[in-house]
């Protein structure tokens, strides 16, 4: 027997906890929010692979800034990237991995 598929149903947000111990919450990847990562980082997502191999944690950091933008708008693009240490990235892989997945 097969399991129904509700297309209507949304991908739930994502809480992850940053460098300052608070919990931040990373919306669900639709595509609003990957037009919105587009605007934010300044390039389309089909040059992100290459900004990864040539600029990785300028890439990184644009990424996550352009993600925790939408639920948390008093952060900035610096403040991010002192939120992020190498655990953080550990813990936001999954998030990173899909959407290079989805630029490839």
């Amino acid at each position: 027997m097969t399991e129904e598929v509700n297309i209507l149903a949304q991908e739930k947000p994502k809480i992850v906890k940053l460098a300052d111990g608070k919990e931040y919450i990373l919306p669900p990847i639709d595509m609003t929010t990957l037009a919105n990562i587009e605007k934010t980082i300044g390039f389309g997502l089909g040059k992100f692979s290459l900004k990864m191999e040539t600029e990785p944690m300028t890439t990184i950091r644009a990424l996550i800034y352009a993600l925790l933008k939408e639920n948390h708008p008093e952060l900035t693009l610096d403040g991010v990237g002192h939120l992020i240490t190498l655990k953080e990235i550990k813990d936001l892989s999954e998030t990173i991995s899909t959407i290079m997945a989805i630029s490839g």
